[in-house]
């Protein structure tokens, strides 16, 4: 990246919380505030929180005039053409003009993406990724996101929705995922999924062991993803037995991932964060099943070591990216 420093503006949207920051082009956070409501508000409400944050950040820190741009990071699906927040299941929001709305409150350039594609750009820009050209970041939580960088370019495909790397079709006999479709690599991986897969094997066993973990209580919708990766770490053999489907199916989608791309690094983010080397080396152990040696010597298979601090810089780079695509910033 140029020597130059900017800074910029980063907002991170989600259903539960929207999180405004202030960020230089070095991956600094400059300053950060959390809003008490989500997009689970209605859009009037929140959108003047939203400005009003971002101007308080801006006359703390004294970059009132020294702001290059706007970024915001938000789920899909998102019309890139309109810079729209469509309707999501997690979201009270429906076709909302957010870039617009903003870029005429804020006086700023706004950009913006979904959050799988803000996740692998914060890595390239401040994380492992970083010097890299060719870069893969999954990101696993309710569901299971997928972010690609090709020849130093992000990746959005014909009409802006490549890199869903979620739906990659595992098993076309395989469980129903949240999309409609049968065995996509969510629906086996995707906290979401995982818990409901869950929840029907135990909902007529509440003398099963994983019942009885004590952040599980007996009750049927405390099952989640952590349940398993808990009940693994204990050996209780149901859960042993899912967590090494999840990293089997995993391993599955980064072997049809290299094969694809042949990326130098793939990264994975969120539940891979929090499960470490748990979930990495049953992963990497099951890889040759599903990619040629040629494409694992190539590619470093790692765990992001951003953590958290992703999604505070996802809006600041999905900014300094749309400002080098617009050439005023030079990579």
């Amino acid at each position: 990246m140029s020597d130059e420093l900017m800074n910029v503006l980063g907002i991170d949207i989600g259903g539960t919380k929207i999180a405004v920051c202030i960020a230089d082009s070095q991956g600094q956070v400059l300053a950060s505030q959390r809003l008490a409501s989500g997009a689970t508000a209605p859009y009037e409400q929140v959108l003047p929180q939203i400005i009003g944050q971002a101007r308080q950040l801006m006359v703390e820190t004294g970059l009132t005039n020294s702001i290059a741009a706007c970024g915001i990071c938000a789920p899909g699906p998102l019309d890139m053409v309109g810079g729209r927040i469509m309707k999501s299941p997690n979201m009270a929001w429906d076709a909302v003009p957010i870039r617009d709305d903003l870029a005429k409150a804020l006086e700023l350039p706004v950009y913006m993406d979904n959050d799988a594609n803000a996740g692998v750009l914060a890595e390239f820009f401040f994380g492992c990724a970083k010097g890299k050209k060719d870069v893969i970041y999954l990101t696993m939580s309710t569901g299971v996101g997928g972010g690609i960088i090709a020849n130093g370019r992000l990746v959005t495909g014909a009409s802006g929705i490549g890199g869903e790397l979620g739906h990659l079709v595992l098993d076309v006999n395989g469980p129903i995922c949240g999309c409609g479709q049968l065995g996509c690599l969510e629906a086996y991986c995707g906290g979401r999924n995982i818990a409901l897969r869950l929840q029907d094997a135990l909902r007529y066993r509440q003398d099963h062991a994983l019942m009885r973990l004590p952040e599980v209580d007996g009750k049927l919708e405390n099952l989640n993803f952590q349940t398993v990766r808990e009940g693994a770490k204990l050996g209780i053999p149901l859960a042993v037995a899912m967590w090494d489907e999840i990293c089997m199916r995993l391993a599955q989608g980064i072997g049809i991932c290299m094969a694809t791309f042949n990326p130098e690094m793939i990264i994975l983010g969120t539940a891979a964060y929090y499960a470490g080397d748990f979930m990495l080396q049953p992963v990497l152990a099951h890889l040759p099943k599903f990619a040629w040696k040629e494409f694992r010597s190539a590619c470093e298979v790692c765990i992001t070591v951003l953590g958290p601090k992703v999604g505070e810089l996802a809006g600041a780079s999905v900014a300094l990216n749309g400002l080098a695509e617009s050439g005023k910033l030079q990579l």
